[in-house]
Order: C-alpha cells, then sequence, then structure tokens
C-alpha cells in the first residue's frame, strides 16, 4: 500500500532551519574564542605577578619641612652720634718774662678796682705775686708789694701817764684796705690765672724751692692770715723798747709779724681779710683738684 502523507522532496538551494541554527551556534563560538585570544575579555587567569628581584620600590615623595614662621625684625632705631666736641684750643704760654701782657688780657674783664689795677701796671706781675706768697709763708708782711700804702698816720697810741695802749682810732687806717680785698672776686680771678700756674711754679723755684711746692706754699700762705687769733687790740698796753713799741702779753707779741698787722686792722677788717683768705684757699684747693 502506498504511503498515505507522500514524502515531500527535499528542496536543493534552500536551509532548513537545523542547518542556520548550526552555523549560528558556530560563529558564536568563532567569535568568544577571538575575544579570548585579543584579551578583549578578561580571562579567569590573572598573570603571573613579577618576582620580588624585579620590584623596584618607587621612592616616597619627600616632604617638605614645616617652615617657621618667624617675626619679622623690628626695624632698628637709628642711633645718631654725636659729633664729639672739640677740646678748646689753648694758646700756648708765653716765657716767664715776657708773660705780663698776657696776664693783663687774662684779667681784663675782672673788677680790679684801682689798687688792682695799680698792681698791674707794674712789670714782673708773677713774679711778685710769687714773692708775696713767699714773705706770707714767712709770716712777714709784703709792704712794698701790697697795691695799697701803708698808712701815713703813725699807729695811734693812747697815754694816760700810767699806761700806753692801743688807741681803737687807729683801726680805720685799713678800711680802705679791707673793703678792697672784700670787693674782689677769687673765683674769677683764680680761673683766670690757673691757666698761668706753670708761670707761678717756675718763679717759685728761683727761690730754691721745689717748682710743684708752689700749690701748697699758696694754702700755707692763706692759712697764715686766716688763722690769725680773735684778738682786739683796743686797750691793748705796749712797751716800749728803744725807739719801737711792742706789746706786753708775750701772746700778741709773739704772733707772726701778719698776723699782727691783721690784728692792727681791727676787729670788724680783720675779719673781712680772714674770711677773704679762707674762701681763697677753698678756691685754690678746688682749682688744684680740678687740674691734669
Amino acid at each position: 500500500m502506498g504511503n498515505r502523507f507522500p514524502m515531500g522532496r527535499t528542496q536543493t538551494g534552500a536551509l532548513t532551519i537545523a542547518q542556520l541554527l548550526l552555523i549560528i551556534a558556530l560563529v558564536g563560538v568563532i567569535a568568544v574564542g577571538a575575544l579570548f585570544l585579543t584579551g578583549v575579555l578578561p580571562s579567569d587567569e590573572q598573570p603571573p605577578a613579577p618576582s620580588p628581584s624585579t620590584i623596584v620600590p618607587q621612592a616616597e615623595p619627600e616632604l617638605a619641612e614645616p617652615i617657621e614662621s618667624t617675626p619679622a625684625p623690628a626695624p632698628e632705631t637709628p642711633v645718631i652720634e654725636e659729633a664729639p666736641v672739640p677740646a678748646p684750643v689753648q694758646e700756648p704760654l708765653p716765657k716767664l718774662d715776657e708773660s705780663d701782657d698776657d696776664v693783663r688780657d687774662a684779667l681784663a674783664d675782672i673788677p680790679l678796682g684801682n689798687a688792682g689795677q695799680q698792681y698791674l701796671m707794674s712789670s714782673n706781675v708773677i713774679e711778685r705775686g710769687t714773692s708775696m706768697v713767699y714773705l706770707l709763708v714767712q709770716g712777714e708782711v709784703p709792704y712794698k708789694l701790697l697795691p695799697i700804702a701803708r698808712p701815713k698816720e703813725t699807729f695811734p697810741i693812747a697815754d694816760d701817764g700810767t699806761q700806753v695802749t692801743v688807741s681803737a682810732e687807729g683801726f680805720a687806717r685799713y678800711d680802705a684796705l679791707a673793703q678792697w680785698l672784700m670787693s674782689l672776686d677769687v673765683e674769677a680771678l683764680a680761673t683766670a690765672l690757673a691757666r698761668f700756674t706753670p708761670l707761678f711754679r717756675e718763679a717759685w723755684s728761683y727761690y730754691g724751692e721745689e717748682a710743684e711746692a708752689f700749690d701748697y706754699a699758696v694754702i700755707s700762705a692763706l692759712d697764715m692770715v686766716a688763722s690769725t687769733p680773735d684778738v682786739d687790740l683796743a686797750g691793748a698796753r705796749l712797751v716800749r723798747k728803744e725807739a719801737v713799741w711792742l706789746y706786753e702779753d708775750p701772746a700778741i707779741e709773739g704772733l707772726p709779724a701778719i698776723q699782727k698787722q691783721v690784728l692792727r686792722m681791727g676787729p670788724d677788717n680783720a675779719a673781712i681779710v680772714k674770711d677773704k683768705a679762707s674762701q681763697a684757699r677753698m678756691v685754690w684747693v678746688a682749682t688744684l683738684s680740678e687740674a691734669p
């Protein structure tokens, strides 16, 4: 019996469904394999890690040291240096025997009165001043060197027939000398004459003394005057010896001549002279302490 359902003939040149599925599967396998081979798709196996000897450690970046912020220095105060004050230039000293005009010029602005001007008019001003100091140190009175002449009147005495005493009326004869001494500015005189101290010392050496001893001779002369005792001669008894009147009291008669002369000026005038001598001593000592 023949087939109820006849078999259809296979058509040539046409793909069946099974063939088409097979082709698609092959193409997929080929594509996946190509991706693995080209490294596009990751494989399960990791590449071998390099050996430790081939690892080059990378240097860690150095950290910059922190910069300490230091405060800016305060601006320095400019130091203004003062120009040194030049020392006063002193003129060279003249020779001793040529010094009169220089001494007069140094004392020109100091009030000296008529007596002082009269003293400066004569020559050898420094030598005469040194001679005055020399006589005073000996306790003598430099009558011939003083700028004021001795009183022309004789020293007045009182005679009552039983005793002879000193009269107080004679004290006024020395008022002019005392007033002149009181008017002198000893500080100004010492300052003006300090420059000539080497010349005074030179003149002092002519007496056979050490030149520097002049400084202390001035002090001794002033001490001689200032240390005159406080004695009022008014009424002091006198005794005559040949042509000279002497003090009956040996304590008075035994005094140096310069001190007896100070007492004959009277208590008031004597106080002026002694005070001026003490002042001059202080100024002279201060001048010596400041000398180089």
